[in-house]
């Protein structure tokens, strides 16, 4: 019965992503990959049918490759969810040699009459003990190999997200993680149990979390790295940068004495790995204009204040190229993106909130003010920053500590 509660989900999953307008790439990845656990459901439920001599042929045998699919199905959903799949696509076949290899260890069982199918169930020949062996193998190493490599992926689109981002709300697949560590449960009780009562129980609540999140997902970098991708070409951006005209030439730095002020570290540049950027085509004279236009425009426009502001989006005010962007905020701030731009973020929250006709605003709406999209970003960023959580911060200067009420 429960079976038959995760093939009618699966099918309305299936009927939601085909009516779903726009479906990128993970869409109908994700689509392939319902159809074929559907398939696999629908041959449990028949599987617990009696087998007779007029079933057997179809029955016997057909399930064998579903689940070798189902780890090569992870891996291309989270790499295309986060743009990581390989530019030569036709490597992404490899993946899917080991549901080959069941399939033609037991081709000579599949080629069996119907009465030497029912002898066969009734007792295995020996032969394909070690048939079955290869498979079990390759099942439970697909399982621990593609879980691990979707989790190095995950920490990878971290790690660009920070590269490219002041924000993380709706972007930092954290449901994916808990959707791979859902696969890796079944995994388990696969190689534990072997029991298919429990196992299809399981998948059943899988289905419904794999739909429910992937559906919702929203499309990673698309804005930003489209954007990216569209620019003409790389020297458009002019990297001759110190013959541009416009804000990077004659700043007055010192007049912004409104800037925030984020203190460094002596070793921050150190700190950063220099072969990153070891055939980069930023000069120290580049790097020193580029970080001068950087510090200006955050001075004296405030950038940092826009709560989905991106690598791109700045380095279009300034025009510059945002790979060059990216490694002086890297070398000269010792910090990424993501996180200059949040510190940039507190030390405006600190500047407002010590102000005294701030004093009829809530903590939460300085900070939105500031630039964050959320209580839990500000609070998490501010306590990365300070070493304080906003309460205690406030308590230490003398202010309100209920976050939620006015100063």
């Amino acid at each position: 019965m429960f079976s038959y509660v995760g093939l009618g989900v699966d099918l309305l999953l299936i009927l939601l992503l085909i009516s779903k307008k726009g479906k990128s790439l993970a869409d109908r990845i994700l689509l392939i990959w319902l159809i074929i656990i559907g398939c696999q459901l629908l041959l449990y439920a028949l599987s617990l049918q009696t087998i007779t001599i007029h079933n057997i042929h179809w029955l016997l045998g057909t399930s064998i490759p579903f689940p070798l699919l189902h780890g090569p199905m992870l891996y291309l959903y989270t790499a295309a969810t986060t743009h990581m799949l390989p530019r030569r696509r036709y490597l992404l076949l490899f993946h899917f040699l080991p549901a080959l290899i069941g399939i033609l260890l037991f081709t000579p069982v599949f080629l069996l009459s119907a009465n030497e199918k029912m002898a066969f169930i009734a007792q295995p020949a020996n032969e394909y003990k070690t048939a079955n062996f290869i498979r079990i193998v390759l099942l439970q190493v697909s399982g621990f190999v593609y879980v691990l490599w979707c989790l190095f992926l995950l920490r990878r689109h971290t790690t660009n997200i920070r590269q490219e981002f002041s924000y993380e709300e709706k972007i930092n697949l954290n449901w994916l993680r808990y959707f791979i560590y859902g696969l890796a449960a079944v995994w388990i009780i696969i190689v534990c149990t072997r029991n298919d009562y429990y196992i299809f129980q399981t998948v059943v609540l899988f289905i419904v979390f794999l739909g429910y999140f992937g559906i919702r997902q929203v499309g990673i970098f698309t804005t930003a790295r489209q954007a990216h991708h569209n620019m003409v070409i790389e020297n458009h951006w002019q990297p001759a940068i110190a013959v541009e005209k416009g804000i990077g030439e004659d700043v007055d730095t010192s007049a912004n004495t409104n800037a925030p002020q984020i203190q460094q570290e002596d070793d921050a540049t150190e700190r950063l790995p220099r072969k990153k950027y070891a055939n980069s085509g930023v000069t120290a004279e580049m790097a020193m204009e580029i970080h001068k236009r950087l510090v200006y425009c955050m001075g004296t426009e405030k950038l940092f204040t826009e709560p989905d502001l991106s690598l791109y989006m700045l380095s279009q005010k300034i025009k510059v190229h945002p790979n060059y962007l990216s490694q002086v905020i890297n070398e000269k701030e010792g910090k990424t993106f993501f996180e200059y731009i949040n510190a940039l973020r507190i030390e405006e929250f600190k500047r407002l909130v010590a102000l005294p006709e701030s004093k009829k605003f809530t903590i939460i709406s300085l900070a939105y003010d500031c630039g964050f999209n959320s209580k839990s970003s500000f609070n998490k960023n501010f306590r990365k920053v300070t070493g304080l959580s906003p309460s205690d911060y406030l308590q230490s200067i003398g202010l309100e500590k209920d976050p939620d009420a006015a100063l």
